[in-house]
Parts: structure tokens; sequence; C-alpha cells
């Protein structure tokens, strides 16, 4: 196993830490569902605006990420329209949840396929790059979990799902290490459509929901997950 999918494994389990954090507590009000919603709203926000569309400009002009992002936004909307509103508990929290976790899986693949390109430049870049992400898969663990476990659905269910999605990282690498000579052209778009997904995510789920519980706590939860972020990437 080489270093950059060791990496990868530890990274991916930043998910699974914050779902455990969220697991550890008891009882959840209107003003707890409204921050922790706030919070994946800020996450999701900082992680599109300061981590994933600067990583995707660096590797290649405004088309090909305009192009990822409106092909996230159209899957969404699609998928939203035919799919998602056919099925029981898509108004749910528990609906909220998954749908958060398709974002944050969709965001993880490229992640883990820019540790396979940074270790191709530097060996230390590899590792960096995957200890930005480990941190910040804390705060996107929390996201996942809070509305799924609030939905009333077993947290040994949503462990094992949650983990599931931390794979997807060290899945990434390997995705990353088999098609680095085409990853240049390939980052963009993948970039770009999970800037796409988050975005979707955030303005016509968490916010609105948030809104309905509790308008000051989605703020206070907001601006906490957009600095946890800001952190996470630039300390």
């Amino acid at each position: 196993m080489t270093n950059s999918i060791q990496w990868s494994i530890l990274a991916g389990l930043g998910t699974v830490i914050g779902a455990l954090l969220i697991f550890a507590k008891k009882n959840w009000s209107s003003k707890s569902l409204a921050f922790y919603l706030g919070l994946a709203s800020g996450v999701m926000v900082a992680v599109v605006v300061f981590d994933i569309l600067p990583s995707a400009f660096l590797f290649s002009g405004f088309i090909k990420v305009f192009a990822g992002v409106l092909l996230g936004v159209v899957f969404m909307t699609t998928g939203d329209l035919t799919f998602f509103r056919k099925t029981s508990g898509y108004q749910t929290l528990g609906g909220l949840g998954y749908l958060i976790m398709l974002g944050i899986a969709m965001h993880d693949l490229p992640e883990g396929m820019a540790i396979a390109l940074g270790e191709e430049m530097k060996s230390r870049t590899g590792m960096v790059i995957a200890l930005g992400i480990g941190i910040h898969n804390v705060p996107e663990g929390m996201a996942i979990a809070a509305p799924l476990i609030m939905a009333g659905i077993k947290k040994t269910t949503i462990f094992m799902q949650i983990l599931a999605v931390a794979l997807i990282t060290p899945l990434g690498t390997l995705l990353g290490k088999c098609l680095v000579s085409y990853l240049p052209s390939l980052l963009p778009l993948l970039l770009g459509m999970a800037s796409g997904i988050m975005f979707y995510l955030v303005l016509f789920q968490l916010w609105p929901q948030a809104k309905l519980k509790d308008r000051k706590s989605r703020w206070w939860g907001f601006f906490i997950g957009m600095l946890v972020i800001l952190g996470a990437t630039y300390l």
C-alpha cells in the first residue's frame, strides 16, 4: 500500500470522527437543529469557495469549471424533480441527510484524486493535502450525521453509511493514480460538479430547513462552519 493510499484512508476517516461527535449529543431542540443545519451550510459553502473552486481553477480555465458547476446543478435539479420527490421521506430530515451525503461523496472523489496528484508532484505535498482534507472532513461528517440522527435513523446504520462515504476518498486516490496522466483535464470538471451539487443543497435544502427551525441559530452555525473550514484550509 503506497503512502498516498494510507494518507487518503486516514483523511476519509475524518468523516467518521465527525459523525461520532454528533452521536455523543443526547437531546435535540429546534435551536440545535437549526445550528447544525447552519453548520452544514457554512461547511459546504466554505469548502466550495475556499477549497474546491480555487483548486479547480489551478488546473483549468473558467469554462471547464463552470461547465462542471452547471452539470452538478442540473443533476440535482433533475434528481429532485424525477426521483427524490417520489420517495417517501424526501421532505424529512432523513431525506435531507442523504442528499448531503451525496454531495459530500461527490466532493470526496476528486479530493482523493488530488492527494494522488499531490504525491506525483512531491511526496510531502500529498501528505499535506491529505491532512487538510482529513481536518475539514470532520465537520462534513457532522453535517451528514446531524439530520440523519434527528430523523431517528439508527446510529449503527448511519455509521456504516458514513464509513462507506469515508472510503470514497481512498477510492479517488486509486483512480487518480490510474489516470494521473489525464488528471489535469478531468479534475476541474469533477470539482466543478461537486461545487454545483453542494451549492444546490445549501440554497434549496439546508438553509430553508434551518430557517424553519430557528433563524438566529442557523447563522451562528453557518459562521462557525465557515471558520472551521477557513482554519483547516489556511492554517
